[in-house]
């Protein structure tokens, strides 16, 4: 594998005509990675029923995608302070992508926000270990969902200042 140093990275606002490969890339990560806390049932209606391009499209004027030698590797959604969605492509995992995103997204963010949050499914130990690991705090656990709980996370900018020093 490639490392990330050596790769041509890049941050921009999507395409509409790229909505299909975003979904595409958000569908592969449900099913590779959601069902072990989701269940089968779940995952095959969120993406068989076109319900997470529903929410890609909803979002598209806050959708950014990473662009790794000029392929999209992943994805963010973001306003306000907070992340709504983000997903690397199942192939780009655990190469830095994610780590290169969630950093250049909070920056920012921090540039309007002092404090900003995202959410990830509770049973989601990757993404949680992910978030943790760059410095998120675990916050408030949000049930809404009848059969599926979310966590938000949180950051400040004092720690984004402090872990730099």
């Amino acid at each position: 594998m490639m490392t990330i140093d050596k790769i041509s990275k890049k941050i921009r606002k999507a395409r509409h005509s790229e909505l299909d490969e975003i979904a595409r890339i958000a569908n592969k990560t449900f099913d590779s990675f959601y069902r072990s806390f989701l269940s089968d049932h779940n995952v095959n209606w969120y993406v068989n029923s076109g319900e997470l391009k529903r929410e890609i499209v909803k979002h598209a004027n806050d959708l950014y995608v990473l662009l790794a030698d000029n392929i999209i590797t992943g994805f963010i959604i973001y306003f306000n302070d907070f992340i709504h969605i983000m997903m690397i492509d199942t192939n780009a995992h655990r190469s830095g992508m994610g780590s290169y995103l969630l950093n250049a997204v909070e920056e920012e963010l921090f540039k309007d926000h002092d404090h900003i949050k995202l959410q990830s499914f509770t049973g989601n130990d990757i993404a949680t270990n992910f978030y943790l690991k760059n410095g998120w705090t675990k916050g408030q656990l949000n049930n809404a969902q009848s059969d599926v709980a979310m966590m938000y996370f949180e950051k400040s900018k004092n720690y984004s200042t402090t872990k730099s020093k």
